[in-house]
């Protein structure tokens, strides 16, 4: 199997993981908001305590779980073996995929379950970190490739016209 193939593969198989996570909590959200799952349509009183550990771990886990992502793919030397590159590469995507969905869910629960508008605007911030989670080609790419093999752009000639103080020089 070709290099790009693997890559391919294994991009579109995070990507099936994290369209099918986000589907599922954005549905399963909605059907919460709407009142449409009936074990939850009743709302209970969750204590003060509870509510600031949920929004504690919260605020902990999105920047640690996107900061450990980070510092996971900096620390790799490069260039990288393809199996080992989208062996580490998956592993570190599920990691922060799994870590945001379950705070996600746990929020989307709590909210069902005491109607707090704390737990709403959470799920919704949560929902648009999602977007920032998107798995990606070059990122995994990267990995592969040694850090002098990046484009400069002092390499690339600049095809714009020189001004006319710099032309006769």
């Amino acid at each position: 199997m070709r290099i790009e193939e693997k890559m391919n593969k294994a991009v579109t198989l995070l990507k099936r993981h994290y369209y099918g996570h986000l589907f599922f909590l954005a549905l399963l959200f909605l059907l919460i908001l709407f009142r449409y799952v009936p074990h939850l349509s009743d709302t209970l009183l969750i204590s003060i305590t509870l509510e600031r550990y949920v929004i504690m771990i919260s605020i902990i886990a999105i920047p640690l779980s996107l900061k450990h992502f980070s510092d996971r793919l900096k620390k790799l030397p490069r260039p990288l073996d393809t199996d080992v590159a989208v062996r580490k590469y998956q592993y570190a995507t599920y990691l922060r995929l799994y870590t945001i969905s379950a705070v996600t869910f746990m929020h989307i629960l709590l909210f069902g379950i005491s109607r707090n508008t704390n737990f709403l605007w959470f799920t919704v911030v949560l929902l648009i970190v999602f977007l920032f989670c998107k798995p990606s080609y070059p990122e995994l790419a990267g990995l592969t490739e040694a850090p002098g093999e990046e484009i400069n752009r002092e390499d690339v000639p600049n095809n714009l016209p020189e001004d006319e103080e710099t032309a006769g020089k």
